[in-house]
């Protein structure tokens, strides 16, 4: 039965602007590919700010016109049609977490954007959990549950990462290719509904 439903933020919440220019670095060698990987990892848990975080991109890439603008949410970018559609799957008494790769500015964003909107019970990433270890490790997935009160079985996970869902799917979590909120609304609904038959 399915009473906990985590959202990745980047591809659901917001387009994934860092895969898009480590999309662009690997086209450049791995080498430049790899450095990137690593500023990147060390956005996710904190270790770097945003500014560092598009300088390296602007740096190795070559290209000039890469900000930190580009990289930087306000809570006035989340959609309405976001909060509405969150506040509708409390209606089916689901809990709600987010379950991805968060820098300082995204945590801090979606925390503020939850003390206004109360719609997680959890925000996990490797930062606020304060581990040192990447997205797609047990002990990470283990501590989201443990902080959202579910267990695996019971969890389901949406995401248009194609990685992070094979993963999670590994670990025994249900999981959602996220294709727009219209199409996961009908398949949340249906998930409950097949729940509530059996």
């Amino acid at each position: 039965m399915i009473r906990a439903v985590f959202f990745d933020f980047y591809s659901v919440w917001t387009p994934d602007k860092i895969s898009y220019y480590l999309a662009i670095g690997q086209q450049n060698g791995p080498e430049t590919y790899k450095q990137l990987c690593d500023v990147v990892e060390a956005y996710y848990h904190g270790k770097i700010d945003i500014n560092f975080l598009a300088d390296s991109f602007r740096v190795k890439l070559g290209h000039e016109d890469i900000s930190s603008k580009i990289f930087l949410l306000q809570e006035k970018d989340i959609s309405p049609q976001v909060i509405n559609f969150m506040r509708g799957l409390h209606g089916h008494f689901l809990k709600l977490g987010i379950l991805a790769n968060l820098g300082i500015q995204e945590y801090k964003l979606l925390s503020d954007f939850n003390e206004h909107n109360q719609i997680f019970e959890t925000i996990a990433s490797p930062l606020s959990l304060q581990l040192n270890l990447p997205l797609m490790s047990r002990e990470v997935f283990g501590k989201s549950l443990q902080a959202i009160g579910e267990p695996l079985d019971n969890s389901v996970l949406v995401s248009g990462n194609l990685a992070l869902l094979e993963f999670a799917s590994n670990l025994g979590m249900g999981v959602i290719q996220f294709e727009g909120f219209d199409k996961l609304q009908k398949t949340i609904d249906q998930l409950v509904n097949q729940d509530l038959s059996s």
